[in-house]
């Protein structure tokens, strides 16, 4: 399973036939040993494993996106992939998961809407963890420093992503901040990840209140 996990979910194509490709079995094999290294992750890939290896649930939409392409490989039926992927559940993942009702927890589509909003959350709120840090926080220059670094690079992830990457997420940052409040507000809460994503979403916001407002006109006309 350590080739599913550094696979990006582009790399996957589960369909394939042929010399090179993996059986349905193989792919079954697979995720069940993931399952097994997720429950006792001592066990590792046959190596010592490090403290600060990185969890598959760090990037949670790059996972999921993944689980998906295994499912469909595996030809899970869809009311079955909640089931499939509930071992697989940690940390904040779980936890969004526990969150929602009884009926919703069996419905794919709600359970990884959930996850994706919760791993926004976690986002935001390292960056700001980042950007509201106060110097009477850490005990002198260096250690604010050090502090600062750390926690750029926990919301950055600069091991993860690509300084394009950390460009646009610069940007969508300062996008953000400098909307007028109300359309801010309702663009935070659709959760761009992408600069394009936001423009979009503020767009929308203005035909939305340019609508309301020749709605409201024709009304009292």
């Amino acid at each position: 399973m350590k080739q599913f996990l550094e696979r990006r979910p582009g790399d996957l194509k589960p369909q394939q036939t042929g010399e090179g490709s993996l059986s349905l079995a193989q792919w079954e094999a697979q995720w069940q040993e993931f399952l097994r290294i997720v429950e006792n992750p001592r066990s590792g890939w046959g190596v010592p494993r490090m403290p600060e290896k990185p969890s598959p649930w760090e990037d949670a939409k790059a996972f999921l996106a993944s689980f998906e392409q295994v499912a469909e490989a595996c030809q899970w039926p869809k009311e079955e992939w909640v089931t499939r992927l509930l071992p697989a559940l940690r940390g904040e993942a779980e936890q969004a998961f526990i969150s929602l009702d009884a009926r919703d927890r069996e419905d794919y589509g709600k359970v990884k809407a959930a996850i994706l909003r919760g791993d926004s959350l976690r986002r935001e709120k390292q960056r700001q963890q980042f950007r509201h840090f106060c110097y009477q926080e850490a005990e002198g220059p260096r250690e604010v420093c050090g502090r600062l670094r750390e926690l750029c690079r926990e919301w950055l992830e600069p091991e993860r992503h690509t300084k394009e990457q950390i460009l646009e997420l610069v940007i969508l940052e300062q996008f953000l901040a400098v909307l007028p409040p109300e359309m801010q507000s309702w663009v935070r809460e659709c959760g761009p990840e992408t600069s394009s994503q936001a423009v979009a979403l503020a767009e929308g916001f203005l035909l939305s209140q340019a609508e309301e407002k020749r709605e409201a006109e024709q009304v009292r006309g």
